[in-house]
């Protein structure tokens, strides 16, 4: 079931094949994307770093290639959220050359949302995903994954992102 999910970690961000995982890192315990209304974990590899941030979690690589955010936000300030992250691209120097459309699919019972942003920065091409995934929450809220890769980085990490998103364990 969400093997289709792994898919769109993949560089063709095909959503209804399935894929294969090769071997990867071993995992870490769960993380949660927030204290102050515990929707989900996610559970990381052992060598990647999290930190907690205002509406969730940041996870990076060791090789600060693959950066996530997993935030819980309302629905109606998922607009904003991208807006802030936009300027954080920006002043991180990155150009959004081209987006995918939106791409609606039910993965488990949840509403999930995909969107890819091809980029690129003055070391070269990079990817940006906004996945939005409605955990069923009494609060409403959506949980925002938002993905931000090197091409170097997203093909180095994509076993680990896929076990990442594998991973997510809903309340």
């Amino acid at each position: 079931m969400l093997r289709t999910l792994v898919c769109a970690f993949s560089l063709t961000l095909a959503l209804a094949g399935a894929v294969i995982l090769p071997a990867g890192p071993s995992l870490a315990g769960p993380v949660s994307i927030t204290e102050a209304d515990p929707v989900a974990t996610v559970t990381i590899p052992d060598d990647w770093t999290h930190s907690k941030i205002t509406r969730g979690a940041e996870i990076k690589s060791p090789d600060e290639e693959v950066y996530v955010w997993f935030e819980l936000v309302a629905p109606g300030e998922i607009e904003a959220v991208q807006k802030e992250h936009e300027a954080y691209f920006t002043k991180e120097g990155v150009t959004i050359t081209s987006a995918s459309d939106t791409v609606k699919q039910e993965v488990d019972g949840r509403a999930w949302s995909f969107t890819e942003l091809k980029a690129k920065t003055e070391d070269g091409a990079s990817i940006i995903r906004y996945i939005a995934i409605n955990p069923n929450a009494a609060s409403g809220k959506i949980v925002m994954l938002t993905y931000w890769a090197s091409e170097d980085g997203h093909k180095e990490h994509d076993a680990a992102m896929g076990k990442i998103v594998k991973g997510i364990a809903f309340k």
